[in-house]
């Protein structure tokens, strides 16, 4: 038998005995935030044929996120270039954000 492939069996099957704990802050590489003038800006480049979705949360560091979908940020369908949308917050706001690709949802 293939060396190789008993190896890559006996590693997937392997990972495939225990479910990852999801992080507790998720991050989204693929996007970038600002504030200025009481609004945050999120920005990412957005895939052709591909939907995003933006997340916000607002509770406290230490604590499990609430994600929910940012209204003005559901289902936006990318075009292969660079997509910005805002969000009116306080200064002194706790509000995070995080973008998923398709169907994804926060975990």
């Amino acid at each position: 038998m293939n060396k190789p492939l008993i190896l890559l069996t006996v590693l997937v099957l392997a990972g495939c005995s225990s479910t990852p704990k999801p992080a507790d802050y998720p991050v989204s590489p693929m996007m970038a935030t600002a504030y200025a003038e009481g609004a945050m800006t999120i920005t990412w480049k957005a895939e052709s044929n591909q939907t995003y979705t933006v997340y916000y949360t607002d509770v406290p560091y230490g604590t499990k996120p609430d994600w929910k979908t940012l209204p003005q940020a559901t289902n936006l369908r990318g075009a292969g270039k660079q997509v910005t949308i805002s969000d009116k917050v306080a200064p002194d706001s706790l509000r995070r954000y995080l973008l998923l690709r398709g169907d994804q949802k926060p975990y």
